[in-house]
């Protein structure tokens, strides 16, 4: 036996736990405040919705063709680096000019390049831990890690000034570029010999029905990331920047607990039982922030976030990783962030915008409790229905 091997493949990927942190940490400043600068620079709450379902469009062309690209090139690693570097390069732009016409595209541009990294990072790491013995939940962790630490500390140094966030997303995202070149190279495993058909995505009925169900539980979250914060510092709450980065750091700190059980408790209770309660918490969270008004009880209404979306989130991530063939894993992952994530921004960027400035942002977090209780309900029905989800041995 060769130990030196056997150490090295039981070593923890400290590098990999620092990409993902990293990048949370940007995702964390850019997504968290980047529509508070855009309504601080003048933008109505429909000129910001009009301006997440256009760069939703470019989303749509571009989430599919980077995760057929990583599945095709010859290392996964050069697409992420591509990347990151377009995503710095980009984040600067937002300084040249403040018109809305101009933002629109930028938050476009920047979106072509940023949203894809997710799944393509998800599935890197997939490919990196599967002959180790750690989790993907624990390297995960480093995410959250950087996400809540950042959204809390940002939030007070902002003072309620979003301009100097495009500058601290530029950084991290060159951080994350170098880092990636010292991980070990992943390649795509879809070449001429070993050619699985696109069609095996959608003939699968566990999955399918999995990303069907993600769309009803991503719109709520979508409505919630993109305007809430506004609602929130709206006299209506009476809410400020650095509220916003202590509600979004008990929504990212709750992770942290989920991610070190998750995957036991999908060991011992399922894939099926595990998603049925995140939606129920998910709806119960949605409910309670339509009722509630004042910020010292809505901040630790956001603790369901880690039973809710950590629990969802990583059945859905991990299925696709056990289950899908690997010339089609990156595919398959930006293909459930395309239909989950994606269209519900088509859909629900510009009526979500339209709803929260003349009904108020409370009312589309009901629409958003009933739309995940009801989309769990049919989940219940149907999954009941599906060999894979009764005997629940291929989902453990």
């Amino acid at each position: 036996m060769n130990y030196k091997t056997e150490e090295k493949k039981d070593r923890f990927p400290i590098f990999l736990f620092a990409l993902f942190f990293l990048f949370y940490a940007g995702q964390a400043i850019y997504n968290t405040y980047v529509n508070l600068y855009l309504s601080s620079v003048g933008l109505s709450e429909t000129q910001i919705g009009i301006t997440v379902s256009v760069s939703t469009i470019g989303i749509l062309c571009a989430q599919l063709f980077w995760g057929l690209v990583s599945d095709r090139t010859k290392t996964k690693n050069s697409v992420l680096q591509l990347l990151y570097v377009a995503v710095a390069i980009i984040a600067l732009l937002f300084y040249l000019n403040s018109s809305f016409v101009f933002l629109a595209a930028a938050v476009t541009l920047f979106s072509i390049f940023f949203h894809p990294l997710m799944p393509l990072q998800d599935n890197f790491a997939l490919e990196y831990l599967e002959d180790k013995r750690w989790d993907y939940g624990q390297v995960r962790m480093g995410g959250t890690i950087g996400y809540c630490l950042t959204v809390l500390i940002i939030g007070f140094f902002l003072q309620n000034n979003y301009r100097p966030i495009f500058c601290m997303v530029a950084v991290f995202m060159t951080i994350c570029r170098f880092i990636c070149i010292k991980l070990p190279k992943i390649e795509g495993f879809r070449t001429k010999e070993n050619k699985s058909s696109y069609w095996e995505l959608f003939r699968n009925k566990p999955l399918i029905g999995l990303i069907l169900f993600n769309l009803s539980f991503s719109i709520g979250l979508n409505f919630y990331h993109n305007f809430y914060a506004i609602y929130f510092t709206s006299d209506a709450v009476g809410g400020n920047s650095s509220l916003v980065g202590v509600m979004m750091f008990a929504s990212s700190v709750s992770e942290i607990p989920m991610l070190l059980v998750i995957h036991r408790i999908t060991e011992k209770i399922g894939i099926k039982k595990t998603l049925i309660m995140a939606g129920s918490v998910t709806a119960l969270r949605w409910l309670l922030l339509f009722f509630l008004k004042t910020p010292a009880l809505i901040v630790p209404v956001n603790l369901l976030h880690g039973i809710g979306y950590t629990s969802f989130s990583y059945c859905i991530i991990t299925y696709i990783g056990k289950t899908v063939p690997k010339d089609m894993r990156a595919t398959g992952q930006t293909l459930n962030v395309l239909i989950g994530n994606v269209v519900s921004r088509v859909l629900f960027g510009l009526v979500g915008g339209f709803i929260s400035e003349y009904m108020g942002a409370d009312k589309m977090m009901l629409f958003s409790s009933i739309l995940i209780a009801a989309g769990t309900a049919i989940f219940v029905i149907w999954s009941g229905k599906i060999k894979e989800f009764s005997d629940g041995a291929s989902l453990r």
